[in-house]
């Protein structure tokens, strides 16, 4: 593996989003190499699931990826983010399991029906949330520690993310907003593509409802990867300014900068420290 092939895929996946960059400040190399190679993993799990147009190409491309899975633990590594992730001590600890299950819940989404309301929202990509929040514990904490929290905070993030992307999305996925708000106000699927008052109020209504869940979530007992408190804080800020903004999708998508954000992630990084066992710390 080239070294220069592995800090491309890390690149890439940092530079997507402000708050990533500000994390990586406060993590030392090595976290840097398992840490980013297993987010910058996930994430191609879910690009998968969200911009392949053709259900069919994202299976195969999943199907791939769940016998890469099963070939790295075997120390037969082909793929550049899992010949680093399996180079590191701590992710060959991780059962196999818990790899081919986020590939497994990835291929469950891509099957998942439009869901009707908010609730049916969460449910269906709890599925997904629960299998990349049990494997990035064991990553993160080198031991299996309470997930309840992380599974719910990796669900509602998911919405967000879906509804950040709402007018760029590639056509896979779940619907980024649930068919009652749809038809509250009007919305055809075609319509979610431009910028009108009724896609606005629709976006608005939707980002109330995932500012409550996530706050909810946020209270709830248990650690969190830093990169999951950093990603959380920031689209709780986001969600909040959405509820007021005039147009609710562009301060959605408005990344957050400055010493304030800098200084949640300081904080966040020594919260995240003390979570850790004594094992994951090497």
């Amino acid at each position: 593996m080239s070294d220069d092939t592995l800090a491309s895929y890390l690149t890439h996946w940092r530079e997507a989003d402000p708050q990533r960059a500000t994390a990586w400040l406060f993590l030392r190399p090595h976290e840097r190499i398992r840490f980013g190679a297993l987010a910058a993993l996930q994430n191609e799990w879910l690009k998968a699931v969200h911009d392949m147009r053709e259900p069919q190409v994202a299976a195969a491309k999943l199907g791939w990826w769940r016998e890469e899975m099963q070939h790295a633990a075997q120390g037969e590594a082909r793929h550049p983010l899992t010949q680093s992730l399996f180079a590191d001590a701590h992710a060959r600890e991780v059962p196999v399991a818990y790899w081919t299950a986020a590939v497994d819940a990835s291929l469950l989404a891509l099957t998942a029906v439009p869901p009707a309301d908010g609730a049916a929202q969460l449910a269906a990509v709890r599925p997904l949330a629960q299998a990349f929040a049990e494997l990035e514990t064991r990553v993160w904490f080198g031991t299996q520690v309470a997930t309840a929290r992380a599974v719910e905070v990796a669900a509602v993030m998911q919405l967000v993310a879906n509804l950040r992307a709402l007018a760029t999305a590639g056509g896979g996925g779940l619907p980024p907003l649930p068919m009652n708000l749809m038809a509250r106000h009007g919305l055809a699927a075609d319509e979610l593509m431009r910028d009108t008052p009724a896609r606005r109020a629709a976006v608005r209504d939707h980002a109330v409802g995932l500012e409550r869940e996530l706050a909810r979530a946020a209270t709830m007992p248990g650690p969190l990867s830093l990169l999951r408190v950093v990603g959380m804080q920031h689209d709780l800020h986001a969600l909040r300014l959405a509820t007021r903004a005039v147009d609710p999708l562009a301060a959605l998508q408005k990344p957050e900068r400055g010493f304030r954000g800098l200084l949640k992630t300081w904080q966040a990084a020594r919260i995240w420290r003390g979570h850790r066992s004594p094992e994951a710390t090497a």
